[in-house]
């Protein structure tokens, strides 16, 4: 579904744009890559350095990724996964930021409020980006709304940007001494 038209070109690249864009704004922030589909796979580790992810969208893109890969959307796999990654961190804010284009299987029957409960608990911030056409799914605006973050739908990707620059002027950089 990411390969979905949106704009002029597809949802993939669009969101691949914005968070790059995103990154390069946030001098002295630590960033990670986190990809999901069926399966989780941690692109990027936790880094400093922005330019790791610079070359991930090549790599990436739903139709280079497995077969095995996609074909679902684990929202909820992928954020415990990325609370113990988070969680070995002492320092610093800790926010993610969601892009998903649908409904996750893994958030329903009460697992959405369990899962905030745990974010919310190790001061984890969730912003999500819907980008589709659709209202976003009522278990993430949960989870947003239970750890303090916020749901953002982008229909299109002047949207994205707009989403982008809104949650840079919520949370900003934090430098610290190395």
């Amino acid at each position: 579904s990411m390969m979905a038209n949106y704009g002029d070109g597809n949802r993939y690249d669009a969101a691949m744009a914005s968070v790059l864009g995103f990154i390069d704004k946030r001098q002295g922030d630590a960033f990670g890559l986190i990809v999901f589909g069926d399966s989780i796979l941690e692109w990027v580790p936790l880094t400093s350095d922005p330019s790791a992810l610079n070359h991930a969208p090549e790599f990436l893109s739903p139709l280079k990724l497995p077969q095995w890969f996609s074909g679902g959307t684990s929202i909820g796999a992928a954020l415990e996964h990325t609370l113990k990654v988070m969680a070995a961190r002492t320092e610093g804010d800790r926010m993610i930021i969601l892009l998903t284009d649908g409904y996750s299987y893994d958030l329903a029957n009460g697992r959405d409020v369990a899962i905030a409960q745990k974010l919310q608990a190790a001061g984890i911030q969730v912003f999500c980006i819907h980008i589709e056409n659709s209202a976003p799914p009522a278990e993430v605006s949960t989870i947003a709304a239970m750890t303090g973050g916020q749901v953002f739908a982008a229909s299109d990707p002047a949207a994205l940007k707009a989403v982008f620059q809104r949650i840079d002027e919520m949370k900003l950089a934090r430098l610290e001494k190395v």
